[in-house]
């Protein structure tokens, strides 16, 4: 690779796995990202995407570029994992894992080699990145990069990545819950205040104690006003939303709130007891309700909500809410009162 580095994007792997595709068959390499969702008739990643041009060739140079700097975050979102976030690895190696039914959320051993390396041995000054450095600088046809994480602004190199595209003319979206301190944030806008092609990709799907309760590690107002300190600056904001049934009692809410912006559904497709049609009939009805005047988003949702949920997914749904609050001392009592009495079983 040291000799090729576009192999980075060319290895044998990735296009005997690109072959499949166009074959539309799936590959071993995407199981976990992509077709095991699929398997169990859920929406997965590529099905959401939405491409402006279209692949023939297994070689095709490289257009679009998703890279993950770390799992580096200060947040443990409630549908989040150890896989993304660092924060969730440190809580249950506090805590130990969320044992449900026929299901453990836990750490892994990649997690866990993962939380013994310093940021400095395992990120941006690696070999490997500084290959991929390179390739990103040689790449002519490159059109979007989405810089992620976990919190990619917690990334003490991310301007490395950002050098490496200074001559690119390329849309650069960073993907980011904004778990940060607003002096950080401060910092980092000033520094890139010359670079128009940035974007923020903000995830977000609710307002006020339903905020805090799903993206938990950031308050409701901290995160208003760094929202604001982006746009201030000229810099343009998506929201990305992931759709479960816990946030569909306040969707409604943040769709008002942020109605100047471009919001993007993105539902959950990994914890089905999280799924948005695990609900009860009451609370489906008044969401169903509050959403109808937001035509497309409406729309959108309505299909989401149409299964009906197994004794299993709700039996879960108790379980992983009532451990997720007691390790966060959060007050479920701001969920409404019939939907805590149908996890609980008191209704049908």
């Amino acid at each position: 690779m040291e000799k090729n580095p576009g192999k980075i994007f060319h290895t044998q792997t990735m296009l005997e796995d690109r072959g499949l595709m166009l074959e539309n068959k799936p590959c071993h390499s995407c199981h976990y990202g992509c077709y095991k969702y699929e398997e169990q008739g859920l929406t997965s990643a590529r099905q959401t995407q939405q491409n402006s041009f279209k692949k023939d060739q297994p070689q095709d140079p490289l257009r679009s570029l998703q890279i993950s700097l770390s799992t580096d975050c200060n947040l443990t979102c409630m549908y989040c994992s150890s896989q993304f976030s660092t924060s969730w690895h440190k809580d249950i190696q506090k805590n130990g894992p969320y044992n449900l039914q026929g299901q453990t959320i836990g750490n892994n051993n990649w997690t866990n080699l993962w939380a013994k390396t310093k940021q400095k041995q395992r990120s941006t000054e690696s070999r490997f990145f500084g290959l991929i450095l390179k390739e990103i600088k040689l790449a002519k046809h490159l059109e979007e990069v989405y810089i992620q994480g976990g919190e990619p602004l917690l990334n003490n190199d991310l301007f490395r990545l950002l050098d490496a595209l200074a001559n690119h003319d390329v849309a650069i979206r960073i993907v980011t819950g904004l778990g940060i301190g607003s002096d950080r944030l401060k910092n980092f806008l000033d520094k890139i205040t010359h670079m128009k092609n940035v974007s923020f990709d903000v995830s977000a799907e609710a307002t006020g104690s339903f905020f805090e309760m799903i993206r938990y590690g950031i308050r409701w107002q901290d995160f208003k006003e760094m929202v604001n300190m982006i746009t201030d600056r000229g810099f343009r904001v998506q929201f990305t939303s992931t759709l479960s049934n816990i946030s569909i009692f306040d969707f409604h809410n943040f769709i008002e709130f942020y109605s100047n912006h471009e919001i993007d559904i993105n539902p959950i497709n990994d914890r089905n007891f999280l799924l948005p049609h695990v609900l009860d009939n009451e609370s489906k009805n008044v969401f169903l309700k509050n959403i109808e005047k937001f035509g497309p988003h409406a729309n959108i949702i309505k299909k989401f909500l149409e299964p009906s949920p197994s004794k299993h997914e709700i039996d879960n749904l108790g379980l992983f809410l009532n451990e997720f609050a007691r390790r966060r001392s959060i007050d479920l009592t701001i969920l409404p009162k019939n939907f805590i009495e149908w996890c609980a079983g008191k209704v049908d």
